[in-house]
């Protein structure tokens, strides 16, 4: 049976997105969700001040054993979270090889540099990324801007 780990910062949309990957998926392969937090539970304000003394509250999970993986942050200021950052640093790129791994990010607006940050960091690793989206809307996301999830994971694991 095929492993999919789906990593995550945050509440809200990107909890939302996180759960609903974990809906689709966990039907036709085991499926596990990790919620990346900060070990000192600084806010977000404080992420971006303090960036280089961040650490995980919990260890990366070990790769070897998952065929997909999903990374997803919130848009903060047009770019992605500092604790999903020091995630994707922390990820090892030998455990990784062969993986498929895709991003996601969620916000209200513009997405900025949000995408291109996190695939940055994982390309300085060797890190290669099959496939990313970023959901964004002004309003809440509700079953129809869900539904956008849906179409995200037919192109990627449902092709």
């Amino acid at each position: 049976m095929k492993k999919v780990l789906i990593a995550y910062y945050s509440f809200g949309e990107t909890k939302s997105v996180a759960d609903r990957i974990n809906k689709i998926l966990e039907k036709e392969m085991s499926s596990q969700i990790f919620l990346i937090e900060d070990k000192k539970n600084y806010s977000i304000k404080d992420q971006f001040k303090k960036e280089k003394e961040l650490e995980l509250k919990n260890p990366v999970p070990s790769m070897k054993e998952i065929d997909y993986l999903f990374i997803g942050s919130p848009i903060v200021s047009f770019s992605s979270a500092p604790i999903v950052n020091v995630f994707l640093k922390n990820l090892n790129q030998k455990e990784l090889s062969n993986k498929k791994i895709f991003l996601f990010a969620t916000g209200i607006g513009l997405p900025g540099n949000t995408i291109k940050k996190m695939r940055g960091i994982l390309s300085m690793n060797g890190i290669d990324v099959e496939k990313d989206r970023v959901f964004s809307s002004i309003f809440r996301f509700d079953e129809k801007k869900l539904k956008e999830v849906d179409e995200f994971i037919k192109e990627t694991i449902k092709k």
